[in-house]
Order: structure tokens, then C-alpha cells, then sequence
């Protein structure tokens, strides 16, 4: 059995993969689909990574989104074939008609020069960003030093899901690590990617220790008479 856990924490550009991957994709699907269907396809994911990199949508609020759209377009519809109004009609023809073109030597050329970004960031990510947890500690590990350290006791850990469109790409959420009583953050580990296998190997590595009720109540007293206060991890 394996007693500990090492997961590596992302800057946002983890998102843009979507790009990277279509780019050489596309490059052998260019001879037997039009220019415009891929034009579409490129530009919807290219329109999804950057929703994904500009804006945080939980659960809720995508859901929100989705049924705004969806009634609108329902009403449009309803405009254009009862009450004869064009004009939303007009909008769609004149986005059907700009016949976009997918370039693929543009794209490809893309793709290669946003996989060596990529290939740079995953090989920083190894080294300043690696989380390590044993049954005892929760370890930050940077170049050349260990960056922090907190010591298991108690804690409590949950995983957050703050953006819809980053769980889909990635998996990737927070982890979220509280004090014994569970009340107070005191790290957020953010942009896990395939965050739910993190935690379902992590829970393995605590549950192999027993926590009581007792050793809870006593580290939240010395937490509490310590003043322990870490804030959330820059």
C-alpha cells in the first residue's frame, strides 16, 4: 500500500489543450471535411477556452446560462414565426453567411507553438508545484526548497468546485483543507486537475491512520490557543 499522495497543482493555461489537440486533429480531417465545418468547430473551441480562462461559472450559474439561452432562443422562434419579426432571423444569416474557413496550416502552426508553451509549463509545474500528503503532512515543495508544510492531526479535507467549464475540460476543482473542527480554511489548492482520482487516492492515505474524537478536540484547542492562522495558499 502506498502511504503517500503527489498531485501537482496548474496555472490556467492547462485549459488551452482543447486548442492544441484540434489543431493537429484537424490537420488529416481537412481533406475530407469542408473548411467551414471545421472553421466552426475550431472557433466554438476556441470560444469554450476562453469562457473557460476569463470567467469562474459554477454549477448553478451555467445552468442559469444554459436555460437564459435556451428560453431565448425559444422566443426568437416564436417571434419569427408568429408575430413575422426578422430581425433576429437577419442576425443568424448574417453569421451563416460569413463562411468561416479554417486555415489548416494556420492551425497547426498554432498548435505546435502552444504545445512547447505546454511542454515549458508542465515541466515548471514539476518543479515549483508539487504537492506531496503522507498519513502526517500536507508538503509544498518548490525548486531547491520545501516551500511549506502542515501537520495532518485532524485536518479536514473537501473538494470544491468553483468553474463548470474547468471540471469539464480537466476534472480540476480546489482542495480545500480545514482545521479539526472543519470551520476554519486553512490552505486551497487550487486547479487540481483530475481532482476526484486525487481525492479517492488521498482518503485512501487518511483513512489508513484513525482519527478519534479526542485527538480532534485537542488539536482544536492548541490550534485555538496557538492562534494558528495560515490564510489560503498564493
Amino acid at each position: 500500500m502506498k502511504h503517500e499522495v503527489k498531485f501537482y497543482t496548474y496555472p490556467k493555461f492547462i485549459y488551452a489543450w482543447p486548442i492544441i489537440v484540434l489543431g493537429f486533429l484537424l490537420w488529416p480531417l481537412s481533406s475530407v471535411m469542408s473548411a467551414e465545418t471545421l472553421g466552426w468547430i475550431w472557433g466554438i473551441a476556441l470560444l469554450v477556452v476562453f469562457v473557460t480562462l476569463g470567467f469562474d461559472l459554477n454549477r448553478n450559474f451555467t445552468i442559469f446560462w444554459v436555460v437564459l439561452i435556451a428560453g431565448a432562443w425559444i422566443a426568437i422562434l416564436w417571434l419569427r414565426d408568429v408575430k413575422q419579426v426578422m430581425f433576429f432571423s437577419k442576425v443568424y444569416e448574417f453569421f451563416a453567411g460569413l463562411d468561416p474557413q479554417y486555415s489548416k496550416t494556420l492551425g497547426l502552426a498554432i498548435s505546435i507553438v502552444l504545445a512547447l508553451l505546454y511542454l515549458i509549463m508542465w515541466v515548471w509545474t514539476r518543479i515549483n508545484c508539487k504537492w506531496r500528503i503522507t498519513h502526517n503532512e500536507f508538503e509544498h515543495y518548490q525548486f531547491g526548497r520545501r516551500d511549506d508544510s502542515i501537520a495532518r492531526g485532524a485536518k479536514r479535507i473537501q473538494t470544491n468546485y468553483p468553474d463548470f467549464f474547468e471540471f469539464l475540460l480537466c476534472l480540476a476543482g480546489d482542495l480545500v483543507i480545514y482545521d479539526a473542527s472543519g470551520r476554519r480554511e486553512l490552505r486551497r489548492i487550487p486547479d487540481v486537475p483530475l481532482l476526484p482520482i486525487v481525492k479517492k487516492r488521498i482518503n485512501k492515505i487518511l483513512e489508513a491512520t484513525e482519527v478519534t474524537m479526542g485527538a480532534i478536540e485537542d488539536e482544536a484547542e492548541v490550534e485555538e490557543s496557538n492562534g494558528e492562522d495560515f490564510g489560503p495558499l498564493q
